[in-house]
């Protein structure tokens, strides 16, 4: 008589296959919640992607816990898994990164002050301690309620126990420092740049022993629209430090960035950090536009708002450290190079043409202006083709081997107040037609009006008067995006020869 086939009755759980299953499926249900949060894949691969991965697991549970299978599918079965919850795996961590990245830029509205108690590098000063009975230079210019909350700080450091001299000029300030006035300052860094028209070399030639950082919540001044229908303005300023981007510094790079992305066309429009424009967070006094930057992007924004009559949306702000990092993380740039030169400082020579360039050769790319026939306005057309490279960069395929390393040093890199919902609805309008975009460049003129009143510096200092004509041309062409007409290369050049009269 035949012997009876035993069934195995073994529970599931006792099934290695099961947990195979169990961690296959985890990592499904990770990526498709994540793929929806994000909002960044498009519905028409969201749909298929989504199909295929419940016929794999369906493929992958038949395979280990259905009752017909041998122990050699199985074990292939195990194969497939491993493989499979490999690519979710490399899938979830892009997709995190992503809207990580996303968080960090527009999660970020905070202003960071750092003010400074400066001194001659030969000081014997090397404490604040050491400052006791001493004299102490305040500067009355600017931000006088980040000076006084500072100045308070360090009268409680020495116990009221010490002189404290004010000063309207950073002129003055600097000379007292320098002959032995005064024993220390108190330097806001984002101002220090100020002292570089009487003191070229005062990083050099000073050092810190105290610093106090003060942090404040910025009000939201964006102006919502839906980025993926209608046509928007990104103000581009750009601060003249290192290291932490909410930190308030000078706004050496300006920039509007009007998009439009229906018809796909972007139009920059660079401005001169020395322009002459009347500021209101400094009372509707007439300053250099780089000073508005010293009173955070919101001033910098209405200053120009006001004075180019444009609605400008939202603002992203970066800084030296910014343009290194994204360059290096793009794999570097390459650049369209109308003229042959060398940086001031000897650091690089950029030839004619196109050139292959790194973090810190684009960023010295972008802040030569001594070297430069057209000085300052010669800097801001080559901002512009920096900009145009990192963008062309960006929406090509190269990103992809890229991805981790360039969504680290964005996130790091940008202060916006943009959301995350309009930030991934653009790039996923972007993965979705996968279309090019029409990058036109033109940039507003003045003349060098030699020497004018700086409230900010609290002495005279080269500004650039700005010419009426070039400023009106651009404002039109920008209003001229925004309408959903395209600029065409005759607009460009009819501004650049308005730019030439002017200068």
């Amino acid at each position: 008589m035949a012997k009876k086939k035993t069934i195995n009755n073994k529970p599931i759980w006792k099934n290695a296959g099961f947990y195979f299953v169990i961690i296959y499926a985890l990592l499904t249900i990770a990526f498709v919640a994540q793929m929806f949060i994000s909002n960044i894949v498009p519905i028409k691969y969201a749909i298929p992607v989504l199909i295929v991965l419940i016929l794999l697991f369906m493929g992958m549970y038949y395979l280990q816990l259905g009752k017909r299978v041998n122990k050699v599918n199985k074990i292939l079965g195990k194969i497939l898994i491993v493989i499979l919850s490999i690519i979710l795996g490399v899938g979830n961590w892009y997709v995190f990164k992503t809207t990580n990245a996303f968080g960090r830029m527009t999660g970020n509205n905070t202003q960071t002050d750092v003010v400074s108690v400066v001194v001659m590098k030969e000081s014997n000063a090397k404490d604040i301690k050491d400052l006791k009975g001493k004299k102490l230079g305040v500067i009355k210019t600017g931000d006088n309620e980040i000076m006084t909350k500072a100045l308070a700080d360090v009268k409680k450091d020495l116990g009221e126990d010490i002189t404290t001299v004010d000063y309207k000029s950073y002129k003055d300030y600097g000379d007292d420092l320098y002959d032995g006035k005064v024993d220390a300052i108190l330097v806001n860094e984002g101002s220090r740049g100020l002292f570089e028209d009487n003191h070229a070399n005062f990083d050099s030639e000073t050092r810190k022993i105290k610093e106090y950082t003060y942090e404040k919540e910025v009000k939201d001044i964006s102006k919502d629209v839906n980025v993926t229908k209608e046509p928007f303005s990104v103000y581009i300023t750009g601060i003249d430090t290192f290291g932490t981007i909410s930190t308030v510094s000078r706004s050496d790079v300006n920039m509007i960035v009007t998009v439009n992305p229906k018809t796909h066309q972007i139009l920059l429009t660079s401005i001169p950090r020395d322009y002459y424009v009347p500021q209101p967070c400094q009372g509707g006094q007439t300053d250099k536009l780089t000073h508005s930057g010293l009173w955070g992007a919101e001033c910098t924004v209405e200053t120009v708002e006001n004075y180019f009559d444009a609605e400008i949306n939202y603002f992203a702000r970066v800084n030296f450290s910014s343009v290194i990092s994204i360059v290096d993380a793009l794999g570097g740039i390459t650049v369209e190079n109308p003229v042959a030169f060398t940086a001031s400082d000897g650091t690089y020579s950029y030839p004619a043409g196109n050139v292959d360039m790194d973090g810190a050769m684009a960023l010295r790319f972008a802040r030569e202006r001594y070297n430069l026939a057209d000085g300052d306005r010669d800097r801001g057309r080559n901002q512009m083709r920096v900009i145009t490279a990192m963008i062309n960069k960006m929406i090509s395929p190269t990103i992809i081997t890229n991805y981790s390393s360039i969504m680290d040093a964005i996130g790091g890199s940008f202060q916006t107040n943009m959301t995350s919902n309009e930030m991934s609805s653009l790039v996923k309008m972007q993965i979705n037609d996968m279309s090019g975009w029409d990058i036109k460049q033109i940039s507003v003129s003045g003349r060098g009006n030699g020497s004018a009143w700086s409230p900010a510096n609290g002495f005279n200092a080269w500004v650039m008067e700005p010419d009426r004509a070039t400023v009106d041309n651009a404002t039109s062409l920008i209003k001229k995006i925004v309408s959903g007409e395209m600029i065409t290369d005759a607009d460009v050049q009819h501004q650049n020869d308005l730019v030439s009269n002017a200068g």
